[in-house]
């Protein structure tokens, strides 16, 4: 057994890229759990599969090095499988030699442990706090293992019960497992040997340990803090199961949190033209404000280069309503040289639908010709409002 490694956890943050070549892919727009000590809001906005891939075409051309990509946040990966598997394909096919990772509570991961396999990633880190039920619901505030709410002793016995079959699944396809371990003190500190050697029993290739950080003061907090002589004295115990590193967060306080509200960034992550994709397409009821619902357009105006400048070209018939998830396709197939759609709102199932077929959706009412402007990488928008 080796002895316990101390890192600080400067390459585990996206803020240091240029030392470690690490990225941080917040990909996942909806949780299976949420703590007692994390805040009590919204999750943060999470990135569509198509902006990860802008983003990272972003920091190249910034001069950025990327070694490893981990999809992680704002809320659990494996919440929304066919987004993270869709997006885990497209960064394979696009970067072949990038490290790919993810992060994620467990739960349902065994039904996508071939698929994890396959994708080649490096490994999969499993957010492995407590093995024991009655620990688990002193951790979670709530955990949803499937679309129907459940009391939370009951959805505690099946988060374990998850984890370990999850963990053993993905082991058996050949996926390589990790856990990442929070201390909460006084909650679980006893409780990280029986981790420990727990996730060494079922394979579980090393440890992670993590001192519980607060994400702002108003957010709820165990009663005490682990001193650094305790920290180790866990970590060491862990490492009679298997190999720990125990992560200095101290060393990590000004790590750069990447802000995908900001201006710059939300510029960075539009949908780009490309050579096989070069139109895009509006939904707009007179061809001057971009006001139509993307269920209720009749057509689509067709915009792109002509001879240089961007112009309208033509206009396209939407398919018929009424055809359920068919008429996306169909839509899909209309719209399949254009790099995005332009709509002033949309349901969730088009836009998950056509962006599985390389097509985004973009939601923002404005002037068409200040907004095709802004795509086409022009200026900014006109008049435009969200």
């Amino acid at each position: 057994m080796k002895p316990v490694d101390h890192q600080s956890a400067e390459n585990y943050c996206a803020g240091n890229l240029k030392t470690s070549g690490r990225v941080h892919l917040p990909v996942a727009p909806k949780a299976l759990a949420r703590g007692r000590f994390s805040p009590e809001k919204a999750l943060p906005r999470a990135l569509t599969p198509d902006q990860a891939l802008n983003w990272l075409e972003y920091l190249a051309e910034q001069g950025q090095s990327v070694k490893v990509i981990n999809l992680n946040g704002p809320g659990d990966p494996l919440a929304t499988p066919e987004l993270t598997l869709l997006t885990l394909s497209l960064l394979r096919d696009r970067y072949p030699g990038v490290s790919l990772c993810l992060t994620t509570l467990g739960i349902g991961a065994g039904a996508y442990a071939a698929e994890l396999a396959r994708l080649g990633l490096a490994h999969v880190s499993i957010l492995l706090d407590a093995v024991d039920p009655e620990v688990a619901q002193r951790i979670y505030a709530w955990i949803r293992p499937s679309t129907k709410t459940m009391p939370l002793d009951e959805a505690a016995k099946v988060l374990i019960k998850e984890q370990a079959n999850s963990i053993a699944a993905m082991i058996e396809a050949g996926v390589n497992v990790q856990a990442k371990t929070t201390v909460y003190p006084c909650i679980n500190t006893e409780h990280i040997p029986a981790i420990a050697a727990k996730a060494a029993e079922l394979g579980v290739s090393e440890m992670k340990l993590f001192p519980y950080l607060a994400k702002g003061e108003d957010c709820p907090q165990p009663r005490d803090k682990a001193t650094p002589e305790e920290l180790s004295a866990l970590a060491a115990q862990a490492n009679q199961h298997l190999p720990t590193t125990l992560i200095d967060l101290a060393m990590c306080q000004e790590m750069i949190e990447v802000e995908f509200s900001h201006e710059v960034v939300n510029q960075a992550l539009l949908p780009k033209p490309t050579p096989k994709r070069p139109h895009l397409a509006v939904c707009s009821s007179d061809g001057f404000e971009v006001d139509t619902h993307l269920g209720q357009a009749y057509q689509f105006l067709i915009y792109g280069p002509s001879d240089g400048p961007v112009v309208l070209l033509e206009s396209r018939p939407a398919p018929e309503p009424g055809s359920g998830d068919g008429r996306w396709q169909q839509v899909a197939l209309t719209l399949s040289d254009c790099f995005a759609v332009l709509a002033s709102a949309a349901g969730e199932a088009p836009k998950r639908i056509l962006a599985e077929k390389g097509l985004p959706v973009l939601t923002q009412e404005g002037n068409v010709e200040g907004l095709v402007d802004v795509l086409y990488g022009g200026g900014k928008k006109k008049g435009g409002k969200k």
